[in-house]
């Protein structure tokens, strides 16, 4: 009985061994080589994904009927998945539907909040549609996940607290002194002073 019980051990923990090595080669081809990875079987929904966002960039934005199969495919592969619905959310605002890419987006972001895809969006849309505290919610965590960003999402910043309607809600962001503050108070010290020699 010990013998047994030990060789089914055995066999889980090989299984389990076994699982997690073919995971993780999975998402390695879904990354590097989605082309191959998309039509395997199963097909990935990941490496769908993937292709989707590539043939988005390589079309300079342009959401055609082959990446919206694309996009619905990997929806239906990985529900769970935030990067999918990222791209559907892109989709429906090339469409001129914000309510529904909204919703989409805001799904994509409780999937994968570390997503700064739709981060960013969500917050150009937020700032869009006078949602500043939302806006500025989205602009801390985007600045955190992609620092590269922080130069574009200052200058959002100040252009809202040059308007009237938004400048309460980036006084009430100073004032919680979030990680960002310091950094962009230096960047807009420059800033206002060259807007104020013009």
């Amino acid at each position: 009985m010990m013998k047994g019980a030990r060789a089914m051990l055995i066999a889980l923990v090989l299984a389990g061994m076994w699982i997690s090595l073919r995971t993780a080669v999975g998402a390695q081809s879904d990354a590097l080589r989605p082309e191959a990875s998309a039509w395997a079987v199963p097909r990935s929904g990941n490496a769908l994904a993937t292709l989707a966002a590539q043939r988005i960039v390589a079309q300079d934005g342009t959401i055609d009927a082959p990446a919206r199969a694309l996009i619905a495919d990997a929806m239906a592969r990985v529900p769970a998945a935030g990067q999918p619905l990222a791209l559907a959310g892109l989709a429906a605002s090339a469409e001129g539907d914000l309510p529904r890419a909204t919703q989409l987006m805001e799904a994509a972001r409780r999937r994968a909040p570390r997503f700064p895809l739709a981060r960013n969006w969500l917050l150009n849309e937020y700032a869009r549609t006078a949602r500043y505290d939302a806006a500025l919610v989205e602009a801390g965590v985007l600045m955190r996940l992609a620092p590269e960003t922080r130069p574009q999402v200052y200058t959002l910043i100040a252009a809202m607290a040059a308007r009237a309607d938004a400048a309460p809600a980036v006084r009430r962001a100073l004032a919680r002194q979030p990680d960002w503050a310091e950094p962009y108070a230096a960047w807009a010290r420059p800033h206002k002073r060259a807007d104020e020699a013009t």
